[in-house]
């Protein structure tokens, strides 16, 4: 479900590494040497690696697509809709089916029916397989912690590689202790000279408009979700009439479960992995599946249609906000719109349960 804006490396970018790669060709195409000469170069001179600017160069680094992240969103987006109906479904049982003696015979309360959307509408994600949580920044104690623990030389690899994820840097199993070391060593070089990579270690550099941080947590718990709760609510009465009985799986009210569905994924690319490239097209299906759930809704009831499309305007603030939050960062360093890893490494998204 994810658009995955898989740009081609262009001419701009093969340019400089064609010409830090020139010099290596033009020893290559140098006549051979004599026997005598060959034969004083050790095995270890014959090993020597690229220059540094050729190898490390953040500029040069291959930012493959991460088939298994985007793979990951769209599964856990179908996982997420099959458990949210099911669970759904056992309520439908509860009102209407056999349920051990339990069904009630009549549609839920209108007060029951906003209780559980407005109770989707702030925990939904529990019902996504990702790893959902908000991330914890790391402080300055942090970071002094590690540096001592790296100059002692008596950091465990295991140990390394959780620092090294904590700090959203690529770590893989296969990094020995040296490799992760050198990683945490250009990682405060970074941060010494301010070149930090977006999402690695501080936040983000966010706009000058961004609002304060309040404004996000009022507009979410105390203007959207209750918006979506009792547009559900108007839906899920007006059902009665066109299925006969009132259905927590009614089609239409599971595009905005699918709509939900959509935002949790995001909330992990944007807030747990920290993909400012990604998050952009991910905030525009968010939006998009925000307009299409409200023109179901009012298709069934203009004024539940009408208040859903109210959350929409705050998401468009939203959508911009990540959007140019995004342009800045890219000024800094070049950050696709698409989930990347680097050569060789694992994909960063996970299941809870892998």
């Amino acid at each position: 479900m994810w658009v995955a804006l898989a740009l081609a490396p262009t001419a701009a970018f093969h340019a400089p590494l064609n010409s830090a790669l020139r010099p290596h060709a033009a020893t290559l195409a140098s006549p051979p040497l004599p026997r005598t000469a060959t034969a004083r170069l050790s095995p270890a001179a014959a090993r020597v690696p690229p220059p540094l600017a050729v190898a490390d160069s953040p500029e040069l680094e291959l930012k493959l697509l991460d088939a298994g992240s985007l793979g990951r969103y769209f599964f856990a987006i179908l996982i997420q809709i099959f458990l949210v109906s099911t669970a759904f479904g056992f309520v439908d049982l509860y009102c209407y089916g056999p349920l051990g003696g339990l069904e009630r015979g009549a549609p839920l309360p209108w007060q029951a029916v906003v209780g559980i959307f407005l109770a989707m509408s702030l925990r939904s994600r529990l019902f996504s397989p990702l790893d959902n949580s908000r991330p914890d920044l790391v402080t300055t104690e942090e970071d002094e912690a590690l540096k001592a623990l790296l100059e002692s030389g008596k950091g465990r690899k295991n140990q390394l590689r959780e620092e090294a994820e904590k700090r959203g840097l690529l770590a893989d199993v296969t990094m020995d202790k040296d490799m992760l070391t050198s990683k945490f060593n250009a990682y405060f070089a970074a941060q010494s000279d301010g070149s930090r990579r977006p999402g690695e270690g501080e936040d983000r550099t966010m706009p000058s408009w961004t609002p304060p941080g309040v404004t996000f947590p009022i507009m979410w718990v105390l203007v959207v979700a209750p918006l979506r709760a009792f547009a559900a609510s108007l839906v899920y009465e007006a059902s009665t009439g066109r299925l006969n009985q009132a259905h927590l799986d009614d089609p239409v009210l599971l595009w905005l479960v699918l709509h939900l569905c959509i935002g949790d994924t995001w909330n992990t690319v944007n807030n747990v992995e920290r993909r400012t490239g990604a998050a952009v097209p991910g905030v525009t299906l968010v939006w998009l599946s925000t307009l299409f759930a409200a023109k179901q809704f009012y298709d069934v009831s203009p004024l539940a249609g009408g208040m859903l499309a109210v959350t929409a305007v705050w998401i468009t603030v939203a959508g911009a906000l990540v959007a140019d939050t995004w342009r800045i960062n890219n000024a800094v360093t070049p950050e696709p719109l698409y989930p990347y890893k680097a050569k060789g490494m694992r994909s960063q998204t996970r299941f809870w349960f892998e």
